[in-house]
């Protein structure tokens, strides 16, 4: 069992329903920590590229995880995050981002990704953007979607978990190794 699934339990899965399959829409992932034992509960968004194959297994008696949202919620599990909404840029899954190539915002997109991006990021206490470089989609895609959720999270402080990478982008939570601290994202 990877030690993300000893950690959190999944709670919710946007849409109801949603079952992994490429080219499905998911707007977000819930996991709450097992074991609540701390005084307050501290609430975390973390916006990554696009959905992979985390989410409910077949049976819904269990979760899938994936090497990005197991390594996410580690980290979040040591800097003492209860509540974890797992989120992405694009709410079409694909776990193979080549997949992605030549398609447009208009299908990697919907615009209930961008609703549930809105109502979780104002309700948490800290959003971490982590999508990584765009490996796969179109460059000006990636930029124009970037731009996007910068004015659309224009009034909240958005961080990301250690330096940005060479591209000047928020490194994706899989290459978030060793001890990386917590840093604001200056817009």
């Amino acid at each position: 069992m990877s030690k993300s699934k000893t950690l959190y339990d999944l709670k919710q899965v946007e849409p109801e329903g949603y079952s992994y399959f490429p080219g499905n829409h998911r707007f977000g992932l819930k996991f709450c920590l097992k074991k609540r034992n701390h005084l307050c509960d501290k609430s975390i968004a973390v916006i990554q590229m696009n959905g992979s194959s985390a989410g409910w297994s077949k049976t819904k008696r269990s979760w899938v995880s994936d090497p990005t949202i197991g390594k996410v919620l580690c980290w979040c599990g040591e800097q003492g995050y209860n509540t974890v909404h797992c989120l992405n840029l694009w709410s079409y899954v694909d776990k193979n981002p080549l997949n992605l190539i030549g398609l447009p915002n208009t299908v990697l997109n919907k615009f209930e990704n961008d609703l549930w991006i809105k109502k979780i990021c104002d309700s948490v206490d800290v959003v971490v953007l982590a999508h990584g470089n765009c490996n796969g989609v179109n460059w000006s895609f990636f930029e124009e979607r970037k731009r996007e959720i910068l004015q659309l999270l224009q009034s909240i402080k958005l961080f990301h978990v250690g330096e940005l990478n060479n591209s000047g982008n928020p490194k994706h939570g899989r290459s978030w190794n060793g001890k990386p601290k917590l840093n604001e994202f200056i817009k």
